[in-house]
């Protein structure tokens, strides 16, 4: 599975693949604490925010969230 962390501080942007949900969350993590707008696409087009990170740690959020 491919996730997919988009992070954008001021004029920076970044994106970064990861292919496991808990690499992407602690990355994405990470980037949020060192003060960037971050949000993970998810291998089912889902996307989402810094407050949603936790629902990718739960395999049934990946195919029933909308």
């Amino acid at each position: 599975m491919t996730f997919i962390i988009e992070a954008v501080k001021d004029d920076h942007y970044t994106t970064e693949i990861r292919s496991s949900s808990i690499v992407a969350v602690i990355l994405a993590r990470k980037l949020a604490a060192d003060g960037f707008a971050v949000s993970i696409r998810a291998p089912t087009g889902h996307l989402y925010s810094a407050d949603r990170f936790n629902l990718l740690l739960t395999g049934e959020s990946l195919s029933s969230q909308p």
